[in-house]
């Protein structure tokens, strides 16, 4: 027999439903095995302490802290910098302006080299006009010289005493020339080296042409000159540059030669050595 299964389904729903045994819901009860439950035990263990709660947060609040005090730090040594970069600028433009000169003076200073210049080549042609008159003034006692030597050898006796004092005028003549070429050459080194007179005869001596003129003729040529003033400048022409230790002869810084007798050397408030009264 062959049912629809629409049938079959409404045939089973109107089935009585079957009683439930006795004693099922309480067996059944008494069948299920719950899990039991742990036992959670009360934590005992002290609270901690105050500083040790706060500590992390003091620790942060602290480095926090420090931090900012570091960027304060540093940002006032930037503005102490910056502000003395702006002095150093400003006092760099400053300078900058006080050494920029202007074409006018550069003109002024060019013009003022120029003739001191011309002043100095005018000077040395006028010493090397001098050193030439020495030269033939030079010739000269020479040929005086040889001219006494010549009369001594064919001179009587009794005319000792005045060709003696010829000879001794001839002496001083050669040492006031000697004298003379001394300081002229002494003058051309101090043109190249500041208008200041040199300290030792061995700093102008090649210009001399050999140590020859630094000696007086008395003592057989053994007599040297001596710087009375060493390093003087050029400014005051009555200043002594140079005595000889046995005629009464002295040079002046303007390359004069005088002799000063009885007068005797003195030295001024200034320090510098002049003829006296």
């Amino acid at each position: 027999m062959n049912i629809e299964p629409q049938q079959l389904e409404r045939l089973l729903r109107k089935a009585p439903r079957p009683a439930a045994p006795e004693g099922l819901l309480e067996k059944l009860k008494a069948d299920i095995d719950l899990p039991s439950t742990p036992r959670v035990e009360r934590d005992t263990r002290p609270a901690p302490s105050f500083l040790r709660r706060w500590l992390p947060a003091l620790s942060v609040a602290i480095w926090l802290l420090a931090c900012v005090i570091i960027l304060a730090v540093q940002s006032s040594l930037i503005s102490t910098l910056r502000s003395e970069n702006e002095d150093l600028r400003a006092a760099a433009s400053q300078s900058e302006q006080k050494n920029i000169k202007s074409p006018v003076d550069e003109l002024t200073k060019l013009r003022a080299d120029n003739e001191e210049v011309r002043r100095l080549k005018a000077e040395v042609a006028r010493l090397s006009e001098q050193l030439n008159e020495l030269e033939s003034l030079r010739a000269e006692n020479r040929r005086l010289a040889a001219e006494l030597q010549a009369i001594n050898s064919i001179a009587a006796p009794t005319h000792d005493d005045f060709f003696g004092k010829a000879a001794e005028t001839v002496e001083l003549l050669t040492c006031i020339d000697n004298l003379k070429h001394v300081c002229l050459a002494a003058r051309i080194w101090s043109n190249d080296h500041g208008e200041v007179m040199p300290q030792e005869f061995s700093e102008f001596e090649k210009i001399l042409n050999g140590p020859k003129k630094l000696f007086c003729l008395h003592g057989q040529g053994t007599t040297q000159y001596e710087i009375v003033s060493p390093g003087v400048g050029e400014e005051d022409p009555s200043v002594v540059y140079l005595r000889c230790p046995h005629h009464p002869a002295v040079a002046l810084i303007d390359g004069s030669v005088q002799q000063i007798g009885s007068h005797k050397l003195v030295v001024r408030a200034d320090g510098k050595t002049v003829i006296g009264n």
